[in-house]
Order: structure tokens, then C-alpha cells, then sequence
């Protein structure tokens, strides 16, 4: 006999781990009334592909100051992370940073506020990309230091009345994480909160009103619990969001090649060095992610299995790393995105609506960005909604998806042609990034380049997709020299680069070694 669950009717969040307590955290963040739901199942296992985030995820966390960062850190294990750092995607043996949010804004105007002089810069003089956090990343160090009162930058903003400077006032950084202990953390934290309940059962059923919407679902107890609102964070099996009405599947399996992970922990000892940045290095038939948390690394293999099967995965990455690893497990996927991510009164988010692969963090980015984009532009008290709405979020979040995608395949855009992997790889491009990148043996990228339907609300813009494209080496020095002279520039910005050059190597001199911050956690 089914039982209805007393429930106050709201938003009910099937699914647990980051995906599912990362939404309910962001509903009770931005709305003041509305009773959040979670229903999830211990028994379940959580698929944490690749613990890394973006400054999403930061952004979150940090919104209205109800959780302390230390705390964040020392309970969930978790470290700061400024970027990615690239091995041997263009040429083994070498490598490039990407930080993140490292922006550089053009106060004079020439010829926009948005223009990216300083890398250009970089690129007319064919230097790789050296910004702060760049050297930060490379030395291990984060930007918690002592400046003195009477020196250079003593009267930096930064400054407070002791002299002190903690860059991370100002500082863009993410985390990387142990997708366990975050979910705990964040579940623990809203269960405290009277708007904030939870149902520990497994979703087997729904129930379908006379008008299609989703009335109520039914759980392994013979549970029945209603709401108005639903949201699906159950991965791939997507239990929700392609129930109410045709959904079908846009796969880009014929531009993103890779499709299998085998994932491993290696745990962290006394000489264990914690980067903060996360490492992503090319290998035969794929990349390995490298992930450091305070207590070991989290670790995976991201290969194409029409060239190697895991066991072959395997083979090669203990011969390459020289040790003998205990895998975790091996995901499969498809990468591609639901066609509609709204439907009727069912939202999804995570891997529930799409999946690339976990290069560049862009599902735990887009599982909080989509709850974002709702509730800043669609979200009614009452939760009701209309047609109009639900069209505009899916356009919002499909082209938004479809951008995400070419920007993973420029990754793949690399001269390597050691196995038939990569140069398979390195051919595909769809017809938009084909057009971008010929754009770009014309002239610099600009922010408009990337608005297309999107208007940049997805917060990845010029800075990243610059920094990629000086990595693999696509960007033209003539041509940036040229633009640069032609708005004026040129003699002002090698001034810049040397004050710059200063102060950067002021403050890595003065900054923290990363393994010293984390060891009174």
C-alpha cells in the first residue's frame, strides 16, 4: 500500500551527491519561502567524475556567507584550484597552464573594455602565458602573504590595516574534491534549516496528471511524494526528465571521440606535493586527469574504447606512472545533451542533461549554471509556469551545451599524430568552430565571437578559449603584433608587462607553499 509522504507541496530534487545538494543549496540560497525536498538513496552509488570544479561551484559555497571556507576545507579534505595544467596535448614534453577567471581588462578602450590586449601580447612575442596565477600554479604556492609597510606595493588594495594581503578577497580560484565528503558536508549544513527535508528511498515510480505534468513519485518504501517543482539529478539513468513527453538524445559522439574512464585513487604521502591546479596530461588514447585533494589524488584515464579496453587502459597507465594501481571503476558514456532540459514542471541538471567528458569541469559547472539560470530568470513564487518560458530556457541551456562542446573539441585541435587516436581526434570540428578558427587567422578572438544565443551568461568567454588556443599554438604572432600596433598599443603594453612582470614575481616571493596552508587543516 502506497503511502503519502506529509510533505509540504515545493521543489522535490530526486538525487543525491554534488549534483543533487549543490541544487537544493542554490534553491534555499535565492528563494525565501519555498519548502526544498530532497529524495536519495545510500544505496545508490555516487558517480564523482573527476572531483574538480569551476568558480561555479565557489560561487555557490560562498554566496551569502553562510558557510566559512576553512571549515569547507578542513572537514571535506578539499584544495584550491587556479587552473589546468596541459601536458603533451600539442608536443609531449611540453605544457601550458589555463587559470581560471584570470582576466585582463582593457581600461583604455581600444578598441573595447573586453579586449585581451595582455595576451595578445603574449602571443605576438610567442610567449606562453604567465600571469600570477600561472606562477603560482608552477611554484605550488597560493596568494596568502605578509607585505611590508614600507615596501613597493605597500599601499596595494588589497592591504589591510596590518599590513596583511589575502589575495582570495579578489582572487578567482575553484576547489577540487572529494564528491562524498562535499555531498555530506552540504547535505549536513541544509538539513539544519527548517525549509530543508529528506527522503532516504529509491525513486521506482511516477505519477502523471490529466495534463502531462508530474504529479507525484513513488519510492521503494511505497512512498508517494508530491510536489510542484521537480528537479532530476539521477545521472544517466534520468529518471524524471524524459518521462513527461518526447526528449530525445543529441549525441556528439561524432566530434568527442573519447566515451570510458577508468578511475583510481593513489593516497598522499609525506613528499606527496599538493598542486593546485588540476594536471590533464594527453597519452595514447585519451588523458589522464590528475586531481589533488589533502589526502591522496584522484585519478582517471578518459579513453576512447574503439582503439583500447580497459585492461589495455590500464597496462599503459601503470607502465607510464610505475606503480600498480586499484582501479575504482570503469564509466561509460555517450557525450551529448538531452534535447529539452525543462519539460512540463520537470527540471534537469548534472548528468541527468548532459555529459562531455570531464575535461575543463563543465558538468558540475553547468549542474549549478542551469539551477542559476532558472532561478535568476524563470523562477515564480507560485511555480507555475508557461510554454514561452520553458522554450526560451531550453534555446538558453541546448546552445549554451553546443558552445561547452566546441570548446572541448578545440582542445583536441593538435598536431599529435603518434596513434590513430589522435589524428582521428585532432579531424573533427564542427562547422561553427571550423568557421571561429579560420576568423582567427584573421584577427584576435573577442568576446563576441563566443555570444552567439548566449550572451555569455555561461561565464567561460574569451579568457579560457585564448588560453587554449595559445597552448596548441593556433593563434598567429604576426597578426597580433599587428592589431596591436594598429589600436595603439604596443608601447604601452610592454610597459605594462614589465610592471606586471614586477609585482607578480613580488608576490610569488612572498607567497605561501601550498603544503604549509594545508597542514594545520
Amino acid at each position: 500500500m502506497v503511502k503519502i509522504c506529509e510533505i509540504e507541496k515545493g521543489i522535490v530534487i530526486v538525487g543525491g551527491g554534488t549534483a543533487g545538494w549543490s541544487t537544493a543549496l542554490n534553491f534555499w540560497q535565492k528563494t525565501n519561502d519555498v519548502k526544498i525536498h530532497v529524495v536519495a538513496s545510500k544505496e545508490l552509488p555516487i558517480i564523482g567524475v573527476g572531483e574538480s570544479t569551476t568558480g561555479q561551484f565557489n560561487d555557490l559555497m560562498k554566496y551569502d556567507g553562510s558557510f566559512d571556507e576553512l571549515d569547507f576545507l578542513a572537514v571535506t579534505g578539499s584544495t584550491f584550484k587556479f587552473g589546468i595544467k596541459h601536458t603533451d596535448w600539442h608536443t609531449i614534453g611540453e605544457s601550458f597552464t589555463s587559470p581560471l577567471g584570470d582576466n585582463v581588462n582593457n581600461k583604455t578602450l581600444k578598441p573595447s573594455f573586453s579586449y585581451d590586449f595582455y595576451r595578445f601580447y603574449h602571443v605576438a612575442n610567442k610567449l606562453p602565458w604567465h600571469g600570477l596565477q600561472s606562477r603560482l600554479m608552477l611554484n605550488h604556492k597560493l596568494p596568502f602573504l605578509n607585505i611590508e609597510k614600507d615596501g613597493p606595493y605597500s599601499i596595494d588594495p588589497f592591504k589591510n590595516q596590518f599590513g596583511e594581503i589575502k589575495f582570495f578577497d579578489n582572487f578567482h580560484h575553484a576547489y577540487h574534491l572529494d564528491t562524498f565528503k562535499v555531498g555530506k558536508y552540504i547535505k549536513e549544513k541544509l538539513l539544519l534549516q527548517h525549509r530543508v527535508s529528506y527522503t532516504d528511498d529509491i525513486v521506482t515510480d511516477v505519477n502523471v496528471n490529466e495534463d502531462g505534468f508530474l504529479k507525484s513519485i513513488i519510492t521503494k518504501n511505497n512512498q508517494e511524494i508530491e510536489g510542484d517543482l521537480f528537479v532530476d539529478c539521477t545521472g544517466f539513468k534520468r529518471l524524471l526528465v524524459d518521462k513527461l513527453e518526447d526528449n530525445n538524445f543529441v549525441s556528439y559522439e561524432n566530434e568527442l571521440l573519447v566515451n570510458s574512464a577508468l578511475t583510481f585513487h593513489i593516497e598522499n604521502n609525506k613528499n606527496t606535493i599538493i598542486n593546485n591546479y588540476t594536471e590533464v596530461t594527453a597519452k595514447k588514447y585519451g588523458w589522464l586527469w590528475d586531481i589533488p585533494l589533502q589526502h591522496r589524488k584522484g585519478m582517471g584515464y578518459v579513453f576512447d574504447d574503439n582503439y583500447i579496453n580497459a585492461d589495455e587502459a590500464q597496462d599503459e597507465i601503470e607502465k607510464d606512472l610505475g606503480i600498480k594501481i586499484d582501479p575504482q571503476s570503469v564509466i561509460k558514456f555517450t557525450p551529448g545533451r538531452m534535447e529539452k532540459f525543462w519539460t512540463k514542471n520537470v527540471i534537469s541538471t548534472g548528468l541527468s542533461s548532459a555529459f562531455l567528458e570531464p575535461l575543463e569541469a563543465t558538468s558540475i559547472h553547468m549542474t549549478i549554471l542551469q539551477i542559476n539560470h532558472f532561478i535568476e530568470n524563470y523562477f515564480t513564487h507560485n511555480l507555475v509556469f508557461d510554454e514561452f518560458q520553458i522554450d526560451n530556457y531550453n534555446k538558453d541551456i541546448a546552445t549554451t551545451w553546443d558552445d561547452l562542446k566546441d570548446f572541448i573539441l578545440l582542445h583536441y585541435q593538435t598536431p599529435r599524430n603518434d596513434t590513430e587516436f589522435w589524428v582521428d581526434a585532432s579531424s573533427r570540428r564542427s562547422d561553427r568552430l571550423n568557421s571561429l578558427m579560420k576568423l582567427w587567422k584573421t584577427r584576435m578572438p573577442r568576446d563576441k565571437d563566443y555570444e552567439a544565443n548566449t550572451h555569455l551568461f555561461y561565464n567561460l568567454g574569451n579568457t579560457l578559449w585564448v588560453q587554449i588556443l595559445m597552448g596548441m599554438k593556433l593563434l598567429d604572432s604576426e597578426i597580433a603584433k599587428e592589431e596591436l600596433k594598429a589600436f595603439g598599443l604596443w608601447e604601452w603594453i610592454e610597459d605594462v608587462y614589465k610592471k606586471r612582470t614586477a609585482f607578480e614575481l613580488y608576490v610569488l616571493d612572498r607567497a605561501c607553499d601550498n603544503n604549509n596552508f594545508y597542514r594545520p587543516l
